[in-house]
């Protein structure tokens, strides 16, 4: 019956997607706020988040200390070691680490939204992603920044969204163009800032953005 219900559920976020792939198994490690790995059966498997971004415990020998740190601890006093889980994720679910990108259901919940609406964690999709989902993902960004939750007390105010972490601490350059969500607006990567952190999503080409309906102002 449980696996009926995250069927259902996973077909509101998803319904225009022809194939979906489930994945059960055991948490046998909390990498980071938006990492595990879990063992099913004889084969191991890592899992990213799907459209969680958290900060980073170890990026290149670089961390950005006690709130990845509180952010990993967070994640693991949800999905303990040891924890059955489900991971819901479609034809599109790896990343470039061959990662599986998926939706982390516990005892019927999706750890992805609350990582989300207590602020541990930045919406982060890059382009291909289900509007319905980053609809429901941005309310939950949302909520945390509105309540001050997590990253975004005024105690962690200074820290960097782990995406920008990221290119500094490696003196890059972000190349993704951002789209506001609820404007449509693109912007080009050094301008993400003027997007609300609920309403950005990512674009690796600027004509994937023109055809989902975003353009430059």
């Amino acid at each position: 019956m449980k696996s009926l219900r995250y069927f259902l559920s996973f077909l509101v976020f998803f319904p225009t997607l022809v194939l979906a792939y489930t994945l059960h198994g055991t948490v046998v490690n909390v990498h980071d706020g938006d990492t595990l790995t879990v063992q099913s059966g004889s084969d191991r498997f890592k899992v990213r988040f799907l459209g969680v971004d958290t900060p980073e415990v170890d990026y290149f020998g670089n961390t950005q200390g006690e709130p990845a740190d509180v952010a990993r601890d967070f994640v693991a006093g949800l999905v303990p070691v040891g924890s059955n889980i489900t991971v819901i994720y479609d034809e599109n679910g790896h990343d470039k680490h061959n990662r599986i990108l998926g939706r982390v259901i516990y005892n019927d919940v999706e750890v992805n939204l609350e990582i989300l609406k207590e602020g541990w964690g930045y919406m982060y999709f890059i382009y291909p992603f289900e509007k319905g989902l980053i609809t429901a993902y941005s309310q939950a960004s949302k909520f945390a920044v509105d309540n001050q939750r997590g990253l975004f007390s005024a105690r962690y105010a200074n820290v960097l969204a782990p995406y920008d972490f990221r290119m500094k601490s490696r003196n890059l350059t972000g190349t993704n163009f951002v789209g506001d969500i609820e404007t449509k607006m693109l912007y080009y990567p050094e301008d993400s800032h003027k997007i609300p952190v609920w309403r950005r999503a990512f674009f690796s080409d600027k004509n994937l953005a023109y055809s989902n309906g975003y353009k430059f102002f």
